[in-house]
């Protein structure tokens, strides 16, 4: 390809990705790209270029052999998958911001690719300006790993540091991340932890070469955090944070999960505070290093797509080094166990959960909170349960790794 020829750009979608994108493209003239085609959905929504900018119709920029590479960046994960399936079907180069498309269909996505000749990148669909999964997919690609865990939602983490930092409510918390524009109107995906589920099951692909499903994988979040789970934490000299965390067993097994947890000052979360992601990746033999950077946003996330774009324009394309290098991929786990720290107002929760080790059982009107030890398939089994039960559940520590912490307290009934 010529490298003085200015590339054409086809881009779906222009809300905070695809503007923080353009953006930058208009400031930095020197690079060889320029957006050539903005596709959006609705015609009558203000935006701040006029209306001859855009177009309405993703099959007429499908269909546009004049562009160079396509940029998904719109929030419908089933109608970015159509679009973006269907450019592979024609052997496009594409770039997606959409870790919710890729956490479904990655499996798909490598089968297009691998039939029609096109390519997929998708930095920007785990952790922001982070570049983790480069990272992890290039320069691990021949060290084995241990364990990648981290804070992969911002809007969460802003949250809970408005709450340990500024011993801010929940609900204050939550309504200042949305003015702010960290959180949606409807905040599920972030506080419940599916956005943070969907990251790490890209992670994990990349990381333990095995695609695996959402469905497969425990996720917990802060949706039902309440004062008396703060002032536990604050007299564990803990802060709590929503922590993703994938690593291998001794016997090679996976242990996916997202799971808010205790962390004190000498972790290496500790420190990751705001809206701001922070990623851990451990190596066999260069041990855990931190990544930390702004995990939301349309500047760090629209230059992550920027540099997928200059990547895809240069011939680059994922290797799927773990996954080519795993002719079995590894089984979850589900006999591992962590321990936990449940609050909730249905005692046969600790039943279905199969708790063990039952400590500190302490009881406030019609609510109880207990530690215990739990396995991971039992976590999957139930997640709903506790869910719907409005309950409340969390690590002991982020170091799920670990054999559970010894506690001095006396072993009491819950009923």
């Amino acid at each position: 390809m010529d490298s003085h020829r200015l590339l054409k750009i086809g881009l779906f979608g222009f809300g905070c990705v695809g503007q923080g994108l353009y953006d930058i493209l208009s400031r930095e003239e020197a690079l060889p790209f320029k957006v050539e085609r903005i596709c959006v959905k609705d015609p009558k929504k203000l935006r701040p270029l006029p209306s001859e900018s855009f177009t309405y119709d993703w099959h007429q920029v499908l269909q546009d052999d004049s562009l160079d590479i396509l940029v998904e960046a719109i929030s419908d994960a089933n109608e970015a998958y159509t679009i973006v399936a269907e450019a592979l079907r024609r052997g496009k180069r594409v770039v997606t911001a959409n870790k919710k498309l890729v956490a479904y269909h990655l499996p798909e996505l490598l089968a297009l690719q691998q039939e029609f000749g096109g390519v997929l990148l998708y930095e920007a669909a785990v952790a922001g300006g982070i570049p983790i999964i480069r990272t992890v997919e290039e320069y691990f690609s021949n060290e084995p790993l241990e364990r990648v865990h981290g804070i992969l939602n911002g809007s969460s983490n802003y949250i809970l540091s408005q709450i340990f930092k500024l011993q801010k409510g929940y609900a204050e918390a939550l309504k200042e991340a949305q003015d702010k524009g960290f959180a949606e109107l409807d905040p599920w995906l972030d506080v419940a932890g599916a956005d943070a589920r969907h990251k790490l099951c890209i992670l994990t692909a990349h990381a333990f070469g095995r695609t695996i499903a959402p469905e497969e994988l425990a996720f917990f979040g802060i949706d039902h955090l309440g004062g008396a789970d703060v002032e536990y934490a604050k007299q564990s000299d803990s802060v709590i944070k929503m922590v993703a965390s994938v690593h291998l067993t001794s016997d090679g097994e996976l242990v996916p999960v997202v799971l808010p947890s205790l962390v004190d000052a000498s972790d290496d979360l500790f420190v990751v505070e705001q809206e701001f992601n922070g990623v851990v990746v451990q190596g066999t033999y260069s041990g855990p290093q931190l990544f930390k950077g702004r995990g939301a946003g349309g500047h760090p996330t629209g230059a992550a797509v920027l540099s997928d774009i200059v990547s895809i324009s240069n011939g680059y394309s994922y290797g799927y080094k773990k996954l080519g290098k795993t002719t079995n991929a590894p089984a979850l786990a589900l006999d591992f166990e962590l321990e936990v720290y449940l609050r909730s107002s249905e005692p046969e929760l600790v039943a279905a959960l199969g708790l063990t080790n039952l400590q500190n059982v302490q009881r406030d009107n019609d609510t109880f909170s207990v530690l215990g030890t739990v396995s991971l398939g039992n976590l999957i089994k139930n997640q709903d349960h506790i869910r719907k039960a409005g309950a409340y559940i969390m690590a002991l520590s982020s170091d799920f790794v670990g054999a559970p912490r010894k506690k001095v307290k006396v072993q009491q009934e819950v009923s």
